[in-house]
């Protein structure tokens, strides 16, 4: 079989702040999307642009398969060029239930405390789906809500059963709980310890930070203590969560603080800046050149800041075209089976599609890629394009993240810790 490079591809470099060269492409009739194009892909493409056909040898296949799926090569016999789309691996929120016991200041769930349960065979008809994908290798679930651990009688055993589907598929599940750790049990922590399952918890300051957003609405009283001490329980039985903190206008001044705690206990954390006007760019940059003054000396004498620190979508590892993978590989599954571009448009949003209908997982996926475009011209031409990405596409204000002046000053910060970690190695 012979591989041909589609006439409307082009290929591209550009020098970007922490990385150095990278390649990309551009695609016509794809908008302004490009591609980052890997170092395995890269001398594919550079023969395919010579113009003569390409015979792939075995190892080459995988890489080609993918890029034809995105668009970059055609096969030469038009027969074979139709499938169904592939993708090795993907990414879903899967929301277990609207059911929560908090009541955060900026919760971005729109469908949160609705009285709706989630069909009873959500998770069966997913597992279909995915069984359906060509090449599918692994996915990966994020367990959420609400408080999914409210409702961990009703998933627990479905999720088991999708696993166990899938590896006699040869399919890896990746299972990720998301939670506010306010309810735990011994049930609970043996299920998350037999499977090896991850769990990230939020936790958004020490003490009066964390308790000023983060709230049990009957009470009024906030939820720090309750999640310590479940957190040391998890840690007691050898489960190592990871962190999540919202970074709002309340608590930015304690970021540093909760930061170096982190760090004293070798957690991953991820710091985000809360979406939808809840902290400014100043306060965010501000609080954290604070918490790069206490990452500094840990940092050149052997804390991985590389491997324990993620910031919002900042694609600080790996450069990217776009701030997520929702509309590439990823989606959200709501209650009822439809599939949203994202959570954060529950009840409020429309939906992609369903699990009902009879399309590709993929390409339901896919009708979401359109939102990841529009970004402004500024953005095209950043030095941080490919990690920026222009931010969250649904909060983007005229092309660009409302946090662009944030990130700018952010993001050299991240790569000059990673530079003090590396003199280490």
């Amino acid at each position: 079989m012979t591989y041909f490079l589609n006439p409307a591809v082009k290929l591209h470099k550009r020098s970007v702040h922490g990385y150095g060269t990278i390649n990309f492409i551009t695609r016509d009739g794809v908008g302004d999307q490009p591609l980052v194009i890997d170092d395995r892909a890269l001398p594919i493409i550079e023969k395919l642009i010579l113009g003569k056909p390409y015979f792939p040898s075995d190892s080459d296949r995988e890489i080609l398969s993918r890029l034809e799926e995105d668009g970059v090569v055609s096969k030469g016999d038009a027969k074979e060029n139709w499938h169904q789309p592939s993708a090795e691996s993907l990414q879903f929120w899967i929301q277990t239930s609207d059911r929560c016991n908090l009541a955060c200041t900026y919760c971005y769930i729109p469908s949160l405390n609705s009285k709706r349960t989630r069909r009873h065979d959500l998770f069966s008809l997913f597992s279909k789906k995915l069984l359906a994908v060509r090449g599918l290798k692994t996915i990966s679930i994020k367990l959420a809500g609400g408080e999914p651990l409210l409702s961990f009688r009703d998933w627990s055993g479905d999720v088991i059963k999708l696993k166990l589907t899938l590896a006699d598929a040869g399919i890896t599940l990746n299972v990720r709980i998301i939670t506010n750790l306010t309810f735990l049990n011994k049930e609970i922590v043996e299920y998350i310890k037999e499977n090896n399952f991850g769990i990230s918890v939020s936790i958004d300051g020490l003490a009066t930070y964390n308790d000023k957003s983060r709230i049990f609405p009957t009470s009024n009283r906030g939820s720090f203590q309750v999640v310590m001490r479940n957190l040391e329980i998890l840690r007691a039985n050898g489960i190592k969560p990871a962190v999540m903190v919202t970074a709002t206008s309340e608590n930015a001044d304690g970021m540093a603080e909760l930061v170096e705690w982190l760090v004293n206990n070798d957690l991953v954390f991820r710091i985000s800046d809360a979406k939808g006007g809840y902290i400014r760019p100043d306060e965010f940059e501000n609080s954290f050149v604070e918490v790069d003054k206490i990452l500094s000396a840990p940092s050149r004498v052997g804390y991985p800041v590389s491997d324990r620190m993620v910031v919002s979508d900042l694609r600080t590892l790996s450069p990217q075209a776009t701030p997520c993978s929702m509309g590439v590989s990823g989606g959200a599954l709501y209650l009822d089976g439809s599939i949203y571009f994202c959570h954060t448009e529950f009840n409020d949003g429309t939906p992609l599609g369903t699990i009902d209908e009879d399309e590709n997982l993929v390409t339901i996926i896919r009708r979401g890629h359109s939102r990841h475009l529009g970004l402004s011209s500024e953005c095209k031409a950043c030095e941080y394009r490919f990690i920026c990405a222009g931010g969250c596409p649904l909060y983007r204000v005229n092309g660009k993240s409302p946090m662009c002046s944030a990130y700018k000053r952010i993001i050299p910060k991240i790569f000059d810790l990673y530079g003090k970690e590396g003199q280490n190695v």
